[in-house]
């Protein structure tokens, strides 16, 4: 399996699978049949979308690991999941027209042996796994595991752009014991005889996402008052959301990769907001430099990738609209830069990323303030 992952991070765009590779994931690669959609609809995994045919059944070859499938039909916003496919593993999803939205098939042991048997009679069904974009979808989530999928995914098992939103007031009916600081109480008595709504400063409704519909990031350390002091140094935020990963930093850059993927290729925005949290609070943190330098050095080839991997239409324009990349990265490199304890390599890394940039996208990162 070395070496067929080898081949498999090896492709570029074009090259065609060796046949020894396509015979060696046909028997140890996953299965995915997605049932019933709807011809001419978009389907898609990973880093590669499709319009359906009417063949159309799922997807053959899949490499084992964490993947996102996702689909949408007339247009409407993506709707997907992760999943963590094992070899010879058969997930199977089936459409529901009238919910419009997919549903687990309830299948049995005898099922997937049935559903296995019948794999040769469906292949011209199955789309094969496109091992061409496999090396960009590896650059994007290289540390995201099994476990990051399983903590950050919602109850719900789906991924959606058009979030499932309920008033505040309709959530707090819905279980009284819910209590919302600040936000007043719903009770009508004697002492309350009008009920309070919930509305924000415009007189609007105040939206939650439903529960169960949340995609699960981790709780960013909010800035306590006395850091106004300290300026862009952040490091005890950063520590105290490292001791919610157990220590673990690759945890952390995982969760960065997951919410750039549900941004990106998700198109939800909430990923995109996490996103920007946890690169400013990266960005932040001079006096970790030289004690974390591994994770800041990985921290710059995660970043890399993302920003060669994305489409400069989609991605681009939206960061540079407030420009808040651009301002937070020149703190990162003027910390790397000044900094007494980071080491020589990550000097040097940042130095590098911060030519590509400037190159790549003509950003200026020669900041003042």
């Amino acid at each position: 399996m070395a070496a067929v992952a080898s081949i498999l991070n090896s492709l570029k765009n074009g090259d065609e699978l060796p046949m020894n590779v396509v015979n060696y994931m046909y028997e140890n690669g996953g299965f995915l049949l997605f049932l019933n959609f709807p011809e001419g609809s978009e389907f898609g995994i990973d880093y590669k979308s499709w319009k359906t045919g009417e063949k159309f059944k799922g997807l053959k070859m899949i490499p084992p690991g964490v993947h996102f499938v996702y689909c949408s039909i007339r247009g409407m916003p993506r709707i997907g999941f992760f999943h963590t496919f094992k070899s010879g593993d058969i997930l199977v999803k089936k459409w529901d027209r009238q919910k419009e939205d997919f549903c687990d098939e309830v299948v049995t042991e005898d099922d997937i042996k049935e559903k296995r048997n019948q794999l040769k009679s469906l292949d011209s069904n199955l789309a094969p796994y496109p091992y061409e974009n496999y090396r960009s979808w590896y650059a994007l989530t290289d540390f995201v595991t099994p476990t990051t999928v399983e903590r950050v995914q919602p109850l719900k098992g789906r991924i959606t752009a058009q979030a499932e939103l309920v008033s505040l007031e309709t959530k707090v009916m819905e279980n009284k014991e819910l209590r919302i600081e600040g936000a007043g109480s719903n009770r009508v008595d004697r002492d309350h005889p009008v009920r309070t709504r919930f509305v924000d400063q415009n007189g609007l409704p105040i939206m939650q996402i439903r529960e169960g519909y949340e995609i699960r990031f981790q709780d960013i350390p909010q800035l306590r008052a006395d850091m106004a002091r300290i300026g862009i140094e952040h490091s005890d935020r950063l520590n105290s959301l490292l001791r919610q990963f157990g220590e673990d930093w690759k945890q952390l850059l995982a969760e960065l990769q997951i919410a750039f993927v549900c941004f990106l290729i998700g198109q939800v925005f909430e990923g995109f907001e996490q996103w920007k949290r946890l690169i400013h609070l990266l960005c932040c943190c001079p006096n970790s430099l030289g004690a974390r330098s591994e994770m800041f050095l990985a921290f710059v080839r995660v970043l890399f990738f993302q920003l060669k991997e994305c489409p400069s239409d989609f991605f681009v324009d939206i960061v540079s609209r407030d420009n808040f990349l651009t301002t937070t990265l020149s703190m990162f490199f003027a910390n790397v830069r000044d900094s007494a304890h980071a080491p020589e390599n990550l000097k040097r890394k940042s130095a590098q990323f911060k030519a590509y940039l400037t190159r790549q996208f003509k950003w200026d990162f020669e900041c003042n303030d």
